[in-house]
């Protein structure tokens, strides 16, 4: 049945070739069965030129409800909805009819793992993981779309259609990219670990392992915040983002950045050492426009967990951290004793550090001294 889209009040504010096309891209997504309801939420929304690219991306219409995939899968509800919660999805009204023939497809390879033995646990915490992941990679997709097909004049209805267009020609291609990064980064954490054959033999991989950790700070960031515009300030915190990718080539990892912050981590202590001393460095020949970085190196047994690390060597090179000097690479003991390529060190001093027991001994690091020239 036809829907008066005026009445309706999804044409106010809207003349001329602006309102033509809007009720273009109204009738057109009618005609692909989405109703009144949810076209209203997305003009609301600001997403109406979206839908049909929602549509390719969401792998159909939404059909299906909470009850029917939990049905069709043996998965109870409850688990199902902190699945849900666990990616970072919202969580639909029950009777809703909010979940595609590819949602359901998705709680079919769940119950597969389950009958594989994965506890429900874990498969939380892998989610949760994929979750956190996926949307900076998603959100990074976006931007690119948006700056490559969206042109000055556009209207909704061209917008939607370039969208749409693009998306259903590169979206196939997106899956297969991303199986391969997940792919070559489970190759890179294979080729590290060391699995020794009592642990196999006891059918269960170690909890804890000896790891090096680094934080690496911008200093007087929020003060830099305080004079420089939102965006300004954002493209600091990006430059500081690739300057860490840029050092942390394995064996050495960026686990995370946490604002100001970025978090690297490796078996081989040597490695994230000179990582660290590297992103330093590279700050300080960003220029005067840019804020210096300190940073904090620990080392000792740590857990890892959903891609994270928990442990002494994780809360006391955070704590280090915060004691450097501007443009400085502060280390414990157990660093200095385990590094072996001829770094210098010079001792800073011992200190009472919140949350360790005892005093620790710090030691500011510097690279080894270049060999004379021929």
């Amino acid at each position: 049945m036809a829907i008066d889209f005026e009445a309706e009040g999804l044409l106010d504010g809207l003349d001329g070739p602006a309102r033509k096309a809007r009720l273009e891209l109204l009738e057109s997504l009618h005609g692909d069965g989405y109703e009144l309801d949810s076209l209203r939420e997305a003009a609301d929304d600001g997403r109406l030129a979206l839908l049909a690219v929602e549509r390719i991306l969401g792998g159909g219409s939404p059909t299906r409800t909470q009850q029917d995939i939990a049905e069709r899968t043996g998965l109870d509800i409850e688990f199902l909805q902190r699945l849900w919660r666990a990616l970072g999805m919202a969580l639909a009204d029950p009777d809703e009819r909010a979940f595609t023939d590819a949602d359901l497809e998705a709680a079919e390879r769940v119950k597969a793992f389950r009958e594989a033995g994965m506890d429900d646990d874990r498969i939380l915490e892998i989610s949760r993981v994929m979750g956190r992941s996926m949307y900076g990679v998603a959100a990074s997709i976006g931007e690119v779309f948006r700056e490559t097909y969206q042109q000055p004049g556009d209207d909704e209805m061209s917008l939607a259609q370039r969208y749409a267009e693009a998306a259903r020609a590169m979206t196939p291609m997106l899956g297969p990219m991303l199986e391969h990064v997940l792919l070559l980064q489970q190759r890179s954490l294979i080729d590290q670990v060391a699995v020794e054959t009592t642990v196999l033999a006891g059918g269960k991989m170690a909890d804890s392992e000896e790891v090096a950790v680094c934080f690496a700070d911008l200093v007087d960031f929020t003060k830099l915040g305080e004079s420089v515009a939102p965006a300004e300030l954002g493209a600091v915190a990006d430059r500081l983002e690739e300057l860490a990718g840029e050092v942390a080539e394995p064996p050495v990892r960026l686990i995370k950045t946490i604002g100001d912050a970025v978090m690297l981590q490796s078996r081989d202590t040597d490695e994230l050492l000179a990582a660290a001393l590297a992103i330093v460095e590279a700050a300080d020949s960003e220029g005067e426009g840019f804020p210096q970085l300190c940073a904090g190196v620990a080392r000792g047994e740590a857990l890892p967990r959903a891609g994270d690390w928990y442990g002494r060597p994780v809360n006391l090179a955070s704590r280090i951290t915060d004691i450097a000097r501007p443009g400085s690479v502060l280390v414990d003991g157990e660093v200095k004793d385990a590094a072996q390529r001829g770094f210098r060190f010079s001792f800073a001093g011992g200190r009472r550090i919140k949350g360790v027991d005892g005093e620790v001994k710090l030691y500011r690091a510097r690279a080894p001294e270049e060999g004379p020239k021929s």
